[in-house]
């Protein structure tokens, strides 16, 4: 196993000093026993009366330094410990659990404590310790995994290539028995690589919301995506990578790899806590988990269509004036495109106020939702045609409503810069 789980003996013995009783919550030795630093146990009972917590983390080879994942999430782990409870509140510390998963290419529950204290050892002091003890099960388990304390083969969590996200949540959530608050911290990239997910291939990452929310789906209809009911996720620095290892994700696709992962969460009946995407810094430890890099073609391309390209469109209407001339441009595009090799296309439409802007702003509200509209089922005219083309990836559609470009420095509508607003965009 990658961990030495163990069950843990009931002690009988009446401990003589708290510094005993904080080395024996801890899980592990000081270093200098027989087990090294890297030696964990898992409790033999669970309380179903008291809040549970489950991390999971990913210290990868695409991520950034892990060290600064755990301290940007260390508080709020705590915290589910119940580390800012009143002085009257304390005691409902006792009996929480702290699960920790590692989530490399075959992920393995690590650990799983509570805080627990001896008999007459039940002040704040001593709760606080208690807290602090298994919270620090888990900045010991990173380092022992892909940290400055692992040391392969004599003292480790030893760890398997890539990383498998969706399996590691299905363990971490099989620790999460009780009755009371149950949550879920993920310090990972987001970047699966192995088990139901690939997202090293090309074709796999999901480039936009659309294709996103649709693997997603397809993972939760095989059955991949395990049940998180009644569980919050929170996820720490999703969608960050190191940038050199793994060079810089396109924005669109950072975005969609979390409307990937909120989806997935909210297919499983979880419910999406806080999720910050730049929560870490630096470089990963040596010892990371080797992943394999994730290789996204950009297509840094827009093409603008406007009334004299052929892209007119009738009054207040998403009909062309001239529907083969509108063809002829969506033919143009689609090659345009197909040569720089792009899967993936957004149709963004834009329309003119056609007033003064001074009239314009006495009925913005009303003229705005109009144009919010009207754009919208223009782009998405537009992109049937662009279908019709050739084109078979994926296509998202914006109304980009009213230009707010229309206008001489004395606010006077342009008839120049109107016909300049009423365009249509083509983007990656």
């Amino acid at each position: 196993m990658k961990a030495k789980l163990a069950q843990v003996r009931k002690v009988s013995l009446v401990l003589g000093t708290l510094s005993l009783v904080a080395t024996l919550l801890a899980g592990c030795d000081d270093g200098g026993g027989e087990f090294g630093n890297c030696y964990f146990i898992s409790d033999e009972t669970s309380s179903i009366s008291a809040p549970q917590t489950a991390v999971v983390f990913a210290p990868t080879s695409n991520f950034v330094d892990f060290s600064s994942i755990i301290g940007r999430a260390a508080t709020p782990v705590k915290e589910s410990l119940g580390a800012d409870l009143l002085s009257s509140q304390k005691k409902e510390s006792i009996g929480r659990e702290l699960s920790l998963v590692l989530a490399d290419g075959d992920p393995q529950l690590v650990s799983r404590r509570a805080v627990t204290v001896a008999e007459g050892f039940t002040t704040d002091l001593d709760i606080d310790r208690a807290v602090k003890a298994v919270f620090g099960n888990f900045d010991l388990a990173a380092s022992c995994a892909a940290g400055d304390l692992k040391i392969p083969g004599k003292d480790e969590v030893p760890t398997t290539e890539q990383t498998d996200l969706l399996k590691a949540l299905a363990i971490a959530k099989d620790q999460l028995t009780t009755e009371k608050a149950r949550t879920i911290f993920v310090l990972g990239n987001g970047i699966q690589t192995s088990g139901a997910i690939h997202m090293q291939d090309s074709d796999t990452f999901p480039k936009n919301d659309s294709s996103a929310k649709r693997l997603a789906k397809a993972l939760f209809q095989r059955g991949e995506i395990p049940d998180l009911n009644g569980v919050m996720v929170n996820w720490y620095g999703l969608g960050q990578v190191d940038g050199e290892f793994q060079k810089p994700l396109p924005l669109a696709s950072v975005a969609a790899l979390e409307t990937f992962w909120r989806e997935s969460i909210k297919l499983a009946g979880g419910t999406v806590g806080e999720i910050c995407s730049q929560c870490g810094s630096g470089s990963p430890n040596k010892n990371a988990i080797v992943v394999d890099p994730v290789g996204i073609k950009e297509c840094p391309l827009t093409v603008k269509l406007y009334e004299s390209d052929g892209v007119e469109f009738k009054a207040n209407s998403s009909s062309f004036v001239s529907p083969s001339k509108a063809q002829t441009a969506a033919i143009k595009t689609v090659k345009q495109f197909k040569a720089q090799g792009c899967s993936s296309l957004t149709v963004i439409g834009f329309a003119a106020a056609g007033k003064d802007k001074k009239v314009y702003l006495k009925s913005k509200a009303k003229i705005d939702k109009t144009n919010k509209s009207l754009t919208a089922n223009r782009a998405r005219a537009f992109g049937a045609l662009l279908e019709d083309a050739g084109f078979t990836g994926d296509l998202q559609y914006v109304g980009g409503g009213t230009c707010g470009t229309e206008w001489n420095p004395d606010g006077k509508a342009v008839p120049d810069l109107q016909r300049l607003c009423r365009r249509v965009e083509v983007t990656n």
